[in-house]
């Protein structure tokens, strides 16, 4: 069988292609070729712009793949992109989607014909956008399709906890929760969600490569287990050995503290439960064998022996700071003892993050407005001098 991924040094798409290297797979990756896992023994790799079509098709010509997955398909932009370049090239085409297309606002557990979406999150909406374009575009073009559609999947870069900096940077709780500074945690932290290791995920997607029972199908590939935010914190708490000091946060209130990420938080503070009964009887092999402890304890272990991976994100500490502060003055919570100053937590912060994380800090203060609109027009002015 031959393969082609379209990204390839993602969460998700590293832990399938590895998956399909175990099955004999031929697998081809089309990426820019930023990060060193695009060499793996026995991958073909193409180092490609992959929004660069004639590029694309030039590198393409005369190859045929019995599956193929775009792992970079965000919006109905990008679907009809990927379709239309990729349709003659393979027999299969697989869209990665999201168990957020659900509307969560409905209670209850959701099958794959649950209904669909949950307004107020961008990512919610345009995933859902996606697939209702596919299908369309596959009667038009005649092609068949597979959609997953994952619930929360973790690797050894994500702490599958709600609101997080980017991956390789989530060792930021835990620095916090060992340094004694508070975490955000938003309506009491139970809401609960499929969670589940990439390395389980990847068995249901490559179960499918292939599989003309699968053709035109959308499955939950989603842990057996749902889990509260509560039981996260409660891992890493254990794990580190330091509990955590909670600032409970209305999502509400959140969402308003936290404009950049008030779609995400309000997806989050819903729960969102689904059935993975179908991906099961599809591909029997398919089941969660990584618990919660076991998967996170593997998290932490790889943030140890990589040097912390990418470090400290500086300006989430201080977001997360900053909303605490915030939150707390105004309703008349004590948090003089809360350590909400820059604290250098693995010893090598320089004097970037240090500026890094005193902009975000005060980012609404007089004194900070004033030197970021001087910035600005400085910036200007070098722009007008040539």
């Amino acid at each position: 069988m031959k393969l082609l991924i379209i990204g390839g040094s993602g969460l998700l798409s590293g832990a399938v292609m590895d998956e399909a290297l175990k099955h004999g797979i031929e697998v081809t990756v089309v990426n820019r070729g930023n990060r060193k896992n695009n060499y793996k023994e026995g991958v073909h790799f193409i180092k490609a712009d992959y929004r660069n079509e004639s590029l694309m098709r030039s590198q393409l010509k005369g190859s045929h793949f019995d599956a193929v997955i775009d792992f970079i398909c965000f919006n109905k932009q990008q679907l009809e992109y990927s379709v239309n370049l990729l349709h003659r090239y393979a027999d299969q085409y697989v869209f990665i989607s999201t168990s957020c297309v659900y509307n969560t606002a409905i209670p209850g557990i959701k099958d794959e014909k649950a209904e669909k979406v949950l307004n107020g999150w961008d990512y919610s909406i345009n995933k859902w956008e996606c697939e209702r374009l596919l299908e369309k575009k596959a009667k038009e073009l005649g092609f068949n399709y597979t959609i997953i559609r994952p619930c929360i999947t973790y690797d050894d870069s994500r702490i599958p906890y709600g609101i997080m900096p980017p991956y390789g940077y989530h060792w930021t709780l835990a620095a916090r929760m060992l340094a004694e500074k508070p975490i955000i945690r938003w309506d009491g932290g139970t809401t609960r969600w499929n969670m589940m290791r990439v390395e389980d995920f990847a068995v249901g997607v490559v179960g499918i490569l292939g599989n003309e029972k699968a053709y035109n199908e959308a499955f939950n590939v989603s842990g057996d287990n749902a889990y509260e935010w509560n039981d996260v914190l409660n891992v890493v708490a254990k794990e580190i050995g330091k509990e955590p000091i909670i600032v409970d946060i209305p999502s509400c209130d959140y969402q308003r503290l936290y404009p950049a990420r008030a779609g995400e938080i309000v997806g989050r503070s819903l729960d969102s439960v689904v059935s993975n009964e179908k991906i099961k009887k599809m591909v029997p092999s398919f089941h969660q064998t990584i618990s919660l402890e076991e998967g996170i304890r593997m998290t932490l272990n790889a943030y140890k022996m990589q040097n912390y991976q990418y470090g400290i994100d500086w300006n989430f500490d201080a977001v997360n700071d900053r909303i605490i502060r915030k939150y707390c003055k105004r309703n008349g919570i004590d948090a003089k003892n809360f350590n909400l100053h820059f604290i250098d937590y693995l010893g090598t912060a320089t004097q970037e993050d240090r500026r890094t994380y005193w902009l975000e800090m005060n980012k609404e203060t007089i004194s900070v407005r004033i030197l970021q609109i001087g910035q600005r027009c400085l910036s200007k002015i070098k722009q007008f001098l040539g």
